[in-house]
């Protein structure tokens, strides 16, 4: 992905909105959502690691990506690649935290998967990439 700026807020359908869920975003894929949890801290708090992806809107084309407002304000402050860019002044650190006027947002993606496996429609293909033991890294 690029650093072009990411949305200012994020968006009407983001799934790190605490009031959206799986049926809000258009095109959910349960497989996909488990895959990004690479993009994030783990439930320890770790990670993740250098040269992982990042977590792009939903709403961005492909190929024209730009970073998830939610997930930058919720967690971005944990990725190498992140933090690179704000040392680097490609990214402004305001970027990083929720402004007063959004909407409440999960504090990490274990809460975000949580909810959207809760309230994802049945994907055979997703419960396979949950499995246990499963990598579901991207």
């Amino acid at each position: 992905m690029s650093h072009p700026q990411p949305p200012r807020t994020p968006c009407s359908s983001c799934p790190w909105r605490i009031d959206q869920d799986a049926g809000d975003i258009p095109h959910f894929s349960l497989a996909l959502a488990e895959r990004l949890k690479a993009t994030c801290p783990d439930e320890r708090g770790m990670g993740p690691d250098v040269g992982a992806s990042m977590f792009a809107c939903h709403q961005s084309g492909i190929g024209h990506e730009v970073h998830c407002a939610g997930w930058l304000a919720s967690v971005g402050h944990r990725h190498p690649s992140v933090r690179l860019a704000v040392a680097q002044s490609r990214m402004d650190i305001s970027r990083l935290r929720p402004a007063a006027h959004w909407p409440e947002l999960h504090a990490n993606y274990g809460e975000v998967l949580e909810k959207l496996r809760r309230t994802a429609p049945d994907d055979p293909e997703a419960r396979a990439c949950a499995a246990p033991g499963r990598d579901t890294g991207a």
